[in-house]
This record gives structure tokens, C-alpha cells and sequence, in this order.
């Protein structure tokens, strides 16, 4: 698999940071903060930008000294402003007038405090083109179940918080692989489901607690109709 990047550095007192972007970020993909729920986010994305933002998360996998940086601001909308009629609102709200994030993913390793990304994003230098190859046996096989039984989100957690209209989700390798099959998998069977049964509702949920209790999640939607504003249903 290629990935067009640019990569950026920037010097924040004797750190210095190297930043990872997709070149260019797909158009149709909208990332937005649902503000009247807690700790839950949305995406919708057409399947160029599934795939696109998947294999972002693999390079993730294999950068644990950068930060990979996916800018979502100021995206045209899809025309559906949630899963109707598939999901009901509770657990898939309308997304009609929420803040748009970016997207930022990073290991826990580097012991990166989010309160710094505003200010390491202004200092980021223009960038030189690059091309990153991973091996297709980096994804994982998108036929088996994720392992988010027992305890393995407790050993692979996945941090999110919330700084300068970024969304910034910290984890490690094993553990941003397996979630990039939530936009591989996306990529695929959502347009093969419109061709057979004519609906192109496909979604998945990225949780972000083991407890589902807790609420915490990415729900990943995707989308194929984008006018640039939503409707109402």
C-alpha cells in the first residue's frame, strides 16, 4: 500500500516533532464533536476516504516517533445528516450544527501533552513530499472479529481528548492496526452493499472504553451523496 505524505517538523524548546500528513486529505470526509454528548464523536466518509484515513492509521502503527496529523475542518457536509433509517437517533444523532475537528493520532509513548498540539501545529515547517509504503500484510484480516473482548482494551487503551478543534486519539501500534479495519472494511463492503441491495447505509463504532457503559465512541459512517450543506429528513 502507498500513501502520498508531507512531513512537517516543528521545534517547541528542545523538543522537536515531526508530523505526518495524508497528501491531500480525500474531500468527502467530515469529522465532527457531538457537544451534547459527551465523548462522542462522528465521521462520515465516501470510500476513497475510508481507505485513505485506514491506511493513515497503519502508518500510525509503524510511527511511534510522529504524530500523524489528518486536517477535517472545514469539509462540505453529506446529504444525510444521520443513518436513517438504519440507526435510531439515540445512537446516531443528526449532525447538523456541531463543531468540525481534525485528526490527530499519536502513541503514548512519546508522552505528548495534547495542551502542546496548538501550539506545535503553528510552528510546523511547509513540509516535504514523501511517499510511505506499507505492506499489505499490515492490515489486519478484516474477516476477523476485533479483539475488543475481556480485557484487551485494557491493555491496548485508547486515549481521546479534545484540544485547538482537534480530536486527539493516543494508543500503540497493536492497537491502531486493528482499528484501521473499521475504515478498511468500510471502504469495501459499503459501496459492494450499494451495488447489490441498492442502500448504502454501512456504519461502524469505534469505542473507546471497554465498558460500554461509558459511551465513549467514534461512530464511523459512511456516506456517498455530499451536497456541501445538510437537510432534514
Amino acid at each position: 500500500m502507498r500513501l502520498p505524505i508531507t512531513v512537517h517538523r516543528a521545534r517547541l524548546g528542545k523538543h522537536s516533532y515531526r508530523v505526518i500528513r495524508p497528501r491531500p486529505t480525500p474531500p468527502n470526509v467530515v469529522l465532527r464533536d457531538f457537544r451534547n454528548r459527551h465523548d462522542e464523536y462522528d465521521i462520515r466518509l465516501d470510500a476513497h476516504a475510508a481507505h485513505r484515513i485506514g491506511v493513515a492509521w497503519l502508518l500510525a502503527a509503524r510511527s511511534p516517533r510522529s504524530l500523524v496529523h489528518i486536517p477535517l475542518r472545514g469539509r462540505p457536509t453529506p446529504v444525510t445528516p444521520q443513518c436513517w433509517p438504519r440507526c435510531l437517533e439515540w445512537c446516531c444523532p443528526p449532525a447538523r450544527d456541531e463543531r468540525q475537528l481534525d485528526l490527530l493520532l499519536l502513541h503514548r509513548g512519546l508522552q505528548f501533552r495534547p495542551s502542546r498540539w496548538k501550539e506545535v501545529r503553528a510552528r510546523l515547517d511547509s513540509g516535504r513530499p514523501e511517499t510511505a509504503e506499507l505492506p499489505a500484510s499490515d492490515a489486519p484480516d478484516d474477516e476477523a472479529p476485533l479483539p475488543f473482548e475481556e480485557h484487551w482494551m485494557d491493555q491496548h487503551p485508547l486515549r481521546q481528548h479534545v484540544y485547538a478543534e482537534t480530536l486527539l486519539l493516543t494508543g500503540n501500534a497493536p492497537l491502531f492496526r486493528e482499528l484501521s479495519t473499521h475504515f478498511l472494511e468500510l471502504a469495501t463492503r459499503a459501496p459492494r452493499m450499494r451495488s447489490l441491495t441498492g442502500k448504502a447505509h454501512h456504519c461502524n463504532e469505534l469505542r473507546f472504553h471497554q465498558d460500554p457503559d461509558k459511551g465513549s465512541q467514534l461512530h464511523i459512517t459512511y456516506a456517498d451523496r455530499w451536497s456541501g450543506t445538510d437537510i432534514d429528513l
